[in-house]
Protein backbone atom coordinates (compact mmCIF):
# COMPACT_ATOMS: atom_id res chain seq x y z
CA UNK A 1 0.00 0.00 0.00
CA UNK A 2 1.12 3.51 -0.62
CA UNK A 3 0.99 5.59 2.24
CA UNK A 4 1.41 9.39 2.44
CA UNK A 5 1.82 11.17 5.41
CA UNK A 6 1.58 15.10 5.47
CA UNK A 7 3.78 16.89 8.33
CA UNK A 8 3.54 20.65 9.24
CA UNK A 9 5.01 20.17 12.68
CA UNK A 10 8.75 20.91 13.21
CA UNK A 11 11.27 18.84 14.86
CA UNK A 12 11.66 18.18 17.97
CA UNK A 13 7.83 17.88 18.93
CA UNK A 14 5.63 15.59 20.01
CA UNK A 15 3.48 15.32 16.41
CA UNK A 16 6.55 14.98 14.52
CA UNK A 17 7.80 12.68 16.59
CA UNK A 18 4.41 10.61 16.46
CA UNK A 19 4.75 10.97 12.29
CA UNK A 20 7.93 9.59 12.05
CA UNK A 21 7.16 6.83 14.16
CA UNK A 22 3.99 6.20 12.42
CA UNK A 23 6.20 6.27 9.52
CA UNK A 24 9.01 3.75 10.66
CA UNK A 25 5.62 1.19 11.97
CA UNK A 26 4.42 1.39 8.17
CA UNK A 27 7.88 0.67 6.71
CA UNK A 28 8.24 -2.20 8.82
CA UNK A 29 5.20 -3.42 7.78
CA UNK A 30 6.26 -3.56 4.39
CA UNK A 31 3.62 -0.55 3.04
CA UNK A 32 5.39 2.39 1.12
CA UNK A 33 5.62 5.40 2.70
CA UNK A 34 6.17 8.65 1.34
CA UNK A 35 6.64 11.95 4.07
CA UNK A 36 5.99 15.61 2.41
CA UNK A 37 6.85 17.99 4.75
CA UNK A 38 5.18 21.16 4.74
CA UNK A 39 5.34 24.46 6.90
CA UNK A 40 7.79 24.03 10.20
CA UNK A 41 7.98 20.61 9.10
CA UNK A 42 10.94 21.89 5.95
CA UNK A 43 13.25 22.33 8.71
CA UNK A 44 13.93 18.88 8.94
CA UNK A 45 16.53 19.89 6.01
CA UNK A 46 18.30 21.45 8.30
CA UNK A 47 20.89 19.65 10.55
CA UNK A 48 19.63 18.24 13.12
CA UNK A 49 18.58 19.13 16.93
CA UNK A 50 18.07 16.94 19.14
CA UNK A 51 15.80 16.95 22.63
CA UNK A 52 16.26 13.66 24.46
CA UNK A 53 13.45 11.21 23.21
CA UNK A 54 13.05 12.68 19.63
CA UNK A 55 13.21 11.74 16.29
CA UNK A 56 15.12 13.07 13.61
CA UNK A 57 14.52 12.11 9.85
CA UNK A 58 17.56 11.04 8.99
CA UNK A 59 16.97 7.92 11.24
CA UNK A 60 14.48 6.54 9.02
CA UNK A 61 16.43 4.98 6.20
CA UNK A 62 14.11 2.44 4.27
CA UNK A 63 14.32 1.65 0.25
CA UNK A 64 10.51 2.40 0.46
CA UNK A 65 10.70 5.90 1.79
CA UNK A 66 10.95 9.01 -0.48
CA UNK A 67 10.64 12.94 1.46
CA UNK A 68 9.43 15.78 -0.19
CA UNK A 69 9.93 19.00 0.59
CA UNK A 70 7.94 21.89 -0.16
CA UNK A 71 10.07 24.07 -1.71
CA UNK A 72 8.07 27.19 -1.16
CA UNK A 73 7.36 26.48 2.56
CA UNK A 74 11.38 25.51 2.73
CA UNK A 75 12.42 29.42 1.02
CA UNK A 76 10.19 31.09 3.14
CA UNK A 77 12.02 29.94 6.25
CA UNK A 78 15.55 30.34 4.28
CA UNK A 79 16.47 26.77 3.35
CA UNK A 80 17.57 27.01 0.00
CA UNK A 81 17.88 25.00 -2.98
CA UNK A 82 21.28 23.36 -2.38
CA UNK A 83 20.42 22.58 1.84
CA UNK A 84 17.35 20.57 0.36
CA UNK A 85 19.18 17.80 -2.19
CA UNK A 86 20.27 14.91 -0.89
CA UNK A 87 17.75 12.33 1.00
CA UNK A 88 15.09 15.53 -0.08
CA UNK A 89 12.97 16.17 -3.36
CA UNK A 90 11.94 19.07 -3.84
CA UNK A 91 7.81 19.56 -4.21
CA UNK A 92 5.60 22.04 -5.15
CA UNK A 93 1.52 22.65 -4.35
CA UNK A 94 1.03 21.01 -7.47
CA UNK A 95 2.79 18.16 -7.10
CA UNK A 96 1.65 17.78 -3.94
CA UNK A 97 -1.91 17.60 -5.38
CA UNK A 98 -1.14 15.13 -7.75
CA UNK A 99 0.75 12.96 -5.08
CA UNK A 100 -2.12 12.74 -2.73
CA UNK A 101 -4.30 11.89 -5.33
CA UNK A 102 -2.15 8.93 -6.68
CA UNK A 103 -1.72 7.67 -2.86
CA UNK A 104 -4.05 4.39 -1.84
CA UNK A 105 -4.09 6.42 2.11
CA UNK A 106 -3.52 9.89 2.92
CA UNK A 107 -2.52 10.72 6.70
CA UNK A 108 -2.24 14.46 7.76
CA UNK A 109 0.00 15.35 11.34
CA UNK A 110 -0.52 18.91 11.85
Amino acid sequence: MNIAILLKSAPCTDESDRALQAAADMLAQGHRVTLFLLQEAVRFCRPPVKRPGSRDIREITDPNLEIHVLVQDARLRGIEKPAISGAFTEGTYDSLVDFMESCDRVMGVL
